[in-house]
């Protein structure tokens, strides 16, 4: 009971010093491996209701498990509402990939940068996506005449531009990872180290753009950072970590001078293990210290500060590229989209270039025209 008159004592408290009052017949109470009765006995004593993990808050399910489908629901009830917002509107393809581009990849930002999604809710979403790209608001399923991954590359690279989903919820989730190496006393951080990530910045699609800049050698680690070439010494130099007494130190606690270093070891060197420690050597020989801190630099931007932007270029380039067009298509892609035409004509143009325009032949191929003596080839525009 002391308890509930301190929470409420710091609650009155902050009123008073900010002017603003809290509401607690609109206020929950949640109690996580709490008795029932204390919880009954709270909720009375604050006027407020008993809540339940997990709840909603600014928009995201606070304490759900993001892996599960039932989480995203939300989600992809937004999407579904969206589409059905503009009723039976007649849109072009050129305004459909107006409006996926613009507004249904807008919808997921907030979602996608807090939690990771699954596979499942992702070909949920290009689903809904696919469909509406191809099949407008109210035709029902229509042909798709290109793979997803196509429509997702770039422009000038033969696509439509649409962001893949999959790879913008892989760039906003390594802003949180570029503040987990980057930050120093942050609360959540060390949440997440309790629960055993690195503190490396260690990721198979990550680490390789970053790199540790090394001034006064206080911050880094000897053996466990990245900090010369592209890999830690500690994975580089196995056998030497081992006999080392120096596991946790930093590069400023070794280092005496120029070409000096202070080196503590359980045993004497086997002789191959002293080709190995020669070999260290040259790897350290260049390095001078300063009196700047310590800092991680990202590779793909001049500044060295971590963007998201530039994380998804990257993962534009890594994940799923495949039939890249040829040079001189790129300059007519690049002609196309430039082009100051209505933007269904740019799309028509589009599609007309790969040969997809829906004509008797390529309908005939997924067996949706009827065969005819017909002379003509178009059976629509």
């Amino acid at each position: 009971m002391e308890n509930l008159w301190t929470l409420k004592a710091i609650l009155r408290g902050f009123e008073m010093a900010s002017g603003l009052k809290v509401n607690f017949s609109k206020s929950s109470f949640i109690g996580v491996n709490v008795p029932n009765a204390f919880m009954d006995m709270a909720c009375d004593f604050l006027n407020c209701s008993r809540g339940n993990i997990p709840f909603m808050y600014l928009g995201l399910p606070v304490g759900a498990n993001h892996g599960r489908a039932i989480t995203w629901d939300h989600l992809v009830g937004h999407l579904n509402k969206r589409l059905n917002s503009w009723g039976n509107r007649y849109i072009s393809l050129g305004g459909r990939i107006v409006l996926l581009n613009s507004v249904l990849n807008a919808i997921p930002i907030y979602y996608l940068s807090f939690m990771k999604m699954s596979v499942k809710v992702w070909r949920k979403i290009v689903r809904i996506q696919r469909d509406f790209l191809w099949g407008g608001v109210e035709g029902g399923r229509k042909i798709a005449w290109v793979k997803w991954s196509k429509v997702c590359l770039p422009k000038a690279r033969g696509g439509l531009g649409v962001r893949d989903v999959r790879k913008v919820n892989l760039s906003l989730l390594a802003k949180w990872r570029w503040r987990l190496i980057h930050g120093e006393n942050l609360l959540w951080k060390e949440w997440k180290d309790l629960m055993g990530l690195d503190r490396s910045g260690n990721s198979n699609w990550f680490t390789s753009e970053v790199v540790r800049t090394v001034g006064n050698g206080n911050k880094t680690s000897f053996w466990n950072h990245v900090w010369v070439g592209e890999e830690t010494f500690r994975s580089k130099y196995p056998r030497l970590f081992d006999i080392s007494n120096q596991k946790e130190v930093t590069i400023g606690d070794m280092w005496v001078q120029q070409g000096v270093w202070e080196w503590s070891w359980r045993r004497i060197f086997f002789v191959w293990e002293e080709n190995l420690f020669a070999n260290l050597l040259r790897d350290v020989e260049g390095c001078r210290l300063s009196d700047e801190e310590d800092r991680w630099v990202w590779k793909l931007e001049e500044k060295g500060v971590f963007s998201v932007k530039s994380m998804f270029k990257k993962l534009e380039n890594v994940l799923g590229v495949e039939d890249e067009p040829r040079g001189w298509e790129r300059g007519v892609f690049k002609d196309i989209w430039e082009s100051p035409a209505p933007s269904k004509v740019v799309a028509f143009s589009w599609k007309l270039l790969y040969d997809w325009i829906p004509c008797r032949r390529n309908l005939a191929v997924r067996i949706q025209c009827p065969p005819s003596g017909r002379s003509f080839d178009v059976c629509s525009l």
